[in-house]
């Protein structure tokens, strides 16, 4: 776990989870953000100087719609400060000199070496920094942050990151059982991942393009009364339920029973309940709940059922192999 001494007198390059959703210009989901701040405080208090990287969306290079001012008018609110952006195109060595403690960089994203793994981007990202950590969790696909700078810098992981890892790991090996996973969405290229994570529960649902038809209702857009009857009777049996993809297409104000009835009826079980997913994130507070109603809500969709299937994260098997 990270320290103070780890962080004293040190330049810190700090990778955090900022693809959020944003909507004309503004975060409409701050729980990314707000899952990080105890790393952030931690490097503001304790190191010399922070700057924040991460990425916003899939942009094709610079877009200015996808630009990090959007995260810092965010992340200025949530830290009471106003955090300078560093533009892309930044000088390395200029970026540690000034008299914020705290600093934002722009999209890496916008540079195409961060997508293709490249080492000499990895060295331009860490120019000046004496530590690198790392608490983006959701962050999984290869890319110079994740696979090449652990590889050049010391790096260490943040609170929140050890936190995902931890309750995870409590979900495969040690948990409260009978256990249930509930995996719903549209795509169906989770089949494979999911049937690897299958035999670590004792039940299993699955929703949405994953599951039956029969399951669902006449215009397939929600999981019928009766499927979802049956889905409440499990987690009443159940101990630890595992939640990763509403069960329908609740944005449209109509096809919301499912996942709600399956929602309160986890909070009113009181079982250990771990839920993850974008989506997720967002239909929570959509319809009418607190993250704070259940034991872990994850930042990660396809990096928490990665963890599942696999029992690790790619950042702590390059941690496992780097030099540095």
């Amino acid at each position: 776990m990270i320290t103070k001494d780890h962080l004293k007198n040190k330049n810190v390059l700090l990778r955090l989870d900022l693809d959020v959703p944003v909507k004309d210009g503004l975060v409409v989901n701050e729980f990314r953000l707000q899952a990080s701040l105890k790393t952030i405080k931690f490097c503001l208090e304790n190191a010399r100087k922070t700057i924040i990287i991460g990425h916003l969306g899939r942009p094709n290079g610079s877009d200015p719609t996808l630009s990090l001012e959007i995260i810092r008018k965010s992340l200025n609110i949530l830290l009471n400060r106003d955090i300078p952006l560093i533009p892309s195109g930044f000088s390395p060595g200029e970026r540690w000199t000034g008299e914020s403690p705290l600093l934002l960089q722009e999209n890496i994203r916008f540079d195409p070496r961060e997508e293709k793994n490249d080492r000499g981007y990895a060295e331009e990202l860490v120019f000046g920094a004496d530590l690198y950590v790392y608490d983006s969790f959701a962050n999984y696909r290869i890319s110079a942050s994740l696979t090449q700078i652990p590889e050049v810098i010391p790096t260490l992981t943040g609170f929140r990151f050890d936190e995902e890892v931890s309750t995870l790991k409590k979900v495969i090996n040690d948990p409260p059982r009978p256990s249930l996973l509930i995996v719903s969405g549209a795509k169906l290229d989770k089949l494979d991942i999911i049937k690897k994570i299958m035999p670590h529960f004792d039940q299993v649902f699955l929703g949405g393009k994953l599951g039956k038809p029969e399951d669902r209702t006449p215009d397939g857009l929600d999981i019928s009364e009766k499927t979802t009857s049956l889905i409440v009777d499990a987690i009443n049996m159940s101990r630890t339920i595992v939640l990763n993809g509403p069960l329908g297409y609740y944005e449209d104000g109509v096809h919301g029973v499912a996942t709600k009835t399956v929602l309160q009826a986890i909070i009113d079980s009181k079982v250990f309940s771990v839920i993850g997913g974008g989506d997720t994130l967002a239909a929570i507070p959509s319809l009418g709940f607190e993250y704070t109603s259940f034991n872990f809500v994850s930042t990660g969709g396809g990096a928490m059922l990665e963890f599942l299937a696999t029992g690790t994260h790619p950042l702590l098997e390059t941690l496992k192999s780097a030099k540095v």
